[in-house]
């Protein structure tokens, strides 16, 4: 059945994956309500404003244990969970086959002119990357609150409140991105009826309708695990400031030590 429901917004406005869907179909990003305030209000029901109220009055007791790399160490498992990924998701589009790659649908060249190849098999290529994106990204957001957790109790509430949104905006995330397999068969409608009249050894030549979709299923993916990862960047972020708030805090203690007679 021919799904055409369009993605809601899944970034702020100038994303990068707002633009690329934008660009791709312009009424698949367009903004259900001009204020984030009042959108952002309606995903939150009375329990998710109780876990919220609850999160800002945390007042953790510790102990804690300053990580003066703390940064560094979250940044490097940022990059390591983000490097995989990219690996597997170029490996694929490759066609390079093993254990942890997802293989890209294989076209089979005695397909009849003129008939469309099923739609399915891309549906179930893109959904097995949203899943390896949301097993690696979930269990890197866990630990990066560990991490804040045991280092102060400003880092500490921050990850409480974190979890609180985690878990609040986790229905409205999957919704989004959960549409985003219906953007794609558009596109790949679209995309067929421009090139249905090649034969089908060209569909996957330099300039191919299939080539083509391949490339916005790979460039929505990049796009979406960009998306994905904006709250752990947040958190990564709050962990640098807190390093150089300490950082120069001890350097004023060095400071008025040396000018203490």
């Amino acid at each position: 059945m021919y799904r055409t429901q369009t993605p809601a917004q899944t970034g702020p406005a100038g994303s990068r994956l707002v633009q690329l869907l934008a660009s791709l179909d312009p009424k698949a990003a367009a903004s259900p309500h001009p204020c984030f305030a009042e959108r952002l209000g309606r995903l939150f029901d009375l329990s998710d404003t109780i876990a919220l109220d609850a999160a800002t009055q945390h007042r953790p007791k510790g102990p804690f244990i300053v990580q003066h790399d703390i940064s560094e160490t979250l940044q490097a498992d940022l990059l390591k969970t983000r490097n995989t990924l990219l690996e597997n998701l170029s490996h694929s589009f490759a066609g390079k086959q093993a254990a942890s790659v997802i293989s890209l649908p294989a076209l089979n060249n005695d397909s009849p002119a003129g008939k469309r190849p099923t739609f399915g098999p891309y549906e179930r290529f893109h959904q097995a990357h949203q899943r390896q994106m949301i097993a690696a990204l979930s269990n890197l957001r866990l630990r990066t609150r560990r991490q804040l957790t045991a280092h102060s109790a400003e880092l500490a509430r921050l990850a409480e409140l974190d979890a609180v949104f985690d878990h609040s905006l986790s229905a409205y995330v999957r919704r989004c991105f959960s549409a985003m397999p219906a953007f794609l068969e558009k596109r790949y409608r679209t995309l067929w009826q421009q090139g249905q009249h090649t034969p089908p050894q060209h569909w996957m030549a330099t300039n191919g309708w299939l080539t083509q979709f391949c490339k916005e299923i790979q460039m929505l993916l990049l796009a979406e695990l960009d998306a994905r990862q904006e709250p752990i960047l947040g958190l990564l972020d709050a962990a640098a400031g807190a390093a150089t708030d300490a950082g120069t805090r001890f350097s004023d203690i060095d400071d008025k030590e040396s000018t203490t007679p």
